[in-house]
């Protein structure tokens, strides 16, 4: 890691902390506007700077993103760079404006929450319209011709109704579905018996890689799902996991300015304020994000040390193995761990031997380093 060149390729952006739903799950517990959130010119001068330094994605989040009324001139300034811009919303303020206001600005991509049947969605919500607010504007996305995704939260409370939403965006014309598990951060820390229990977890990734092979609608996996052995590769469909990218390839920022290698890892792991110091300078400071750009095989700990894996996925997503054992890489939810619990093997397939390789050479490079350092 220390050898790469690390630029914010993609920035996930919570423009706004202010949100009109309370939903249980949600990782930041938003919900009233931040008092000294960034100013509009503060925003744009933002935009040009981390153009400047490579970035090709944003993400629109919140809060509720749709909430902040100048999110369109953000976005068009974003878009009038190159960037590809897209927005993830409840849905609860779409209607025909919103869309109209998306394709001027250049919006590509739009992501709308759904997580279960309409009594589950509205109670992990906390709203009894907001089933139906999502279906509208999924509908809506999909008629107008936006490249949408349904994004969905797993957790004890809805794994036995993916089945269900998947009928649900069939049904919508939603070809693109990405599936997430919920962490013990935020609201949910209030609901720790409703997280993805492991019991749970491999039946999930049983359910994901069943719902891939239907076709209709592509099942896409998030950060925090999978990885390696049988099924862990599986899910991947023959690509490499390399591990969480916060603060190498990702940052994320906070709605009054305050910079994370990824916006749901915990407020310890803030690098800085763009009003303190700039981002560029935050962003090119020697141990910023140490976590990841310093990530050793010393910095892993219980099973994920010794794993034969950690040269490739550096211990999964950082913010999982956070919640769950409150250390960087140690993280249970891993497939890999519970096949060989379970005393299953397997033969990597040759992509994934080909990848052991390229870094097995890159490691030898260095002197006195050995296989996982």
């Amino acid at each position: 890691m220390a050898d790469a060149r690390f630029r914010p390729q993609e920035v996930v952006w919570e423009i706004t902390f202010a949100c009109n739903m309370r939903c249980i799950h949600c990782g930041t517990s938003a919900g009233k506007q931040r008092v000294n959130e960034l100013t509009t010119q503060e925003s744009l001068a933002l935009i040009d700077e981390l153009m400047d330094l490579g970035c090709e994605h944003f993400t629109l989040s919140g809060g509720e993103p749709l909430m902040r009324k100048d999110w369109p001139q953000l976005a068009s300034r974003m878009t009038s760079r190159g960037a590809i811009v897209s927005l993830i919303t409840n849905g609860l303020l779409v209607n025909d404006k919103t869309l109209d206001d998306l394709k001027a600005s250049g919006v590509e991509g739009t992501g709308v929450s759904l997580d279960g049947c309409e009594k589950t969605h509205n109670y992990i919500r906390q709203r009894a319209d907001s089933w139906a607010k999502a279906h509208e504007a999924l509908r809506l996305f999909v008629d107008r011709g936006f490249e949408t995704c349904a994004v969905t939260q797993v957790s004890n409370i809805n794994i036995d109704e993916l089945y269900d939403i998947r009928a649900q965006l069939v049904d919508l014309g939603c070809k693109l579905w990405r599936i997430q598990m919920t962490t013990s951060t935020g609201r949910m820390r209030e609901h720790a018996n409703l997280i993805l229990s492991l019991d749970n977890y491999p039946r999930l990734v049983d359910i994901i890689l069943d719902m891939q092979q239907m076709g209709k609608v592509f099942v896409d996996v998030g950060e925090n799902i999978g990885y390696y052995g049988c099924k862990g590769t599986q899910l991947r469909k023959d690509g490499i996991y390399a591990g969480c990218y916060a603060g190498t390839r990702v940052a994320g920022i906070e709605s009054d300015g305050k910079v994370k290698g990824c916006l749901s890892m915990p407020e310890e792991y803030v690098e800085g304020n763009i009003r303190d110091s700039s981002f560029t300078e935050i962003w090119n400071r020697p141990n910023a994000f140490a976590y990841n750009r310093q990530f050793t095989k010393m910095t892993a700990e219980g099973e994920c040390r010794e794993c034969r894996y950690l040269v490739l996925c550096r211990g999964g997503c950082a913010n999982t193995s956070i919640a769950a054992t409150g250390k960087r890489a140690d993280n249970p939810y891993c497939m890999y761990r519970i096949e060989r619990a379970q005393g299953i093997d397997h033969e990597d397939p040759d992509y994934i031997c080909a990848a052991f390789d390229r870094v097995h050479q890159l490691l030898g490079i260095k002197e006195g380093m050995t296989q996982g350092e």
